[in-house]
């Protein structure tokens, strides 16, 4: 027990040095921004909010209202050209209109993944497999309003997220995720 609350709290370490934060909305924030107010303490799934964000599961059991943006973890495992019949789970990906999160990091089950629309060119460059081959199959919080997407449950227009590379949800529980700023 005491092994792996050691081996969880320099898994938060890791997370903590690795963190890229990556706000794509152009409009600027009239929110506080002093530093104590962006930082959120992730405790766990379920309700689509920075502090418990859904997971790819959670979407996919949703009913989908289409009108509010939520918070989802997974990971980065690939990408689909036009279907999800076309899903590749490589880095030799070429499609940059859209990614597939899976709560599985080495995933390759098109039935396992939810699609991201990516369809801002910012978007893109922040999020794309093909200009973030560096965040292959690592951790992604991210917000979208869910809706349906090639065809199946998914995210659309994405306005914020965070790389989490390191951080692994399958073996750390909710509750130990710890302090990450987004």
């Amino acid at each position: 027990m005491l092994l792996r609350k050691r081996n969880s709290l320099l898994l938060l370490c890791l997370l903590l040095a690795c963190c890229q934060k990556i706000d794509v909305n152009d409009e600027p924030d009239n929110k506080a921004t002093d530093d104590s107010e962006l930082t959120a303490k992730i405790i766990g799934s379920g309700e689509g909010s920075r502090v418990r964000p859904y997971t790819v599961t959670d979407i996919c059991s949703l009913e989908l209202s289409g009108s509010e943006a939520v918070w989802v973890m997974g990971y980065l495992v690939g990408t689909a050209r036009q279907t999800m019949g076309n899903a590749v789970f490589t880095i030799d990906a070429e499609n940059q209109s859209n990614i597939l999160l899976s709560n599985d990091s080495l995933c390759s089950d098109i039935d396992h993944c939810i699609p991201v629309e990516l369809s801002s060119a910012k978007n893109k460059a922040n999020f794309s497999l093909p200009t973030n081959i560096e965040h292959f199959h690592q951790c992604l919080l991210i917000k979208g309003i869910p809706s349906n997407y090639l065809y199946r449950k998914g995210l659309r227009s994405i306005s914020a997220g965070l790389w989490m590379d390191g951080f692994d949800i399958s073996t750390v529980a909710p509750s130990e995720w710890g302090s990450i700023k987004i």
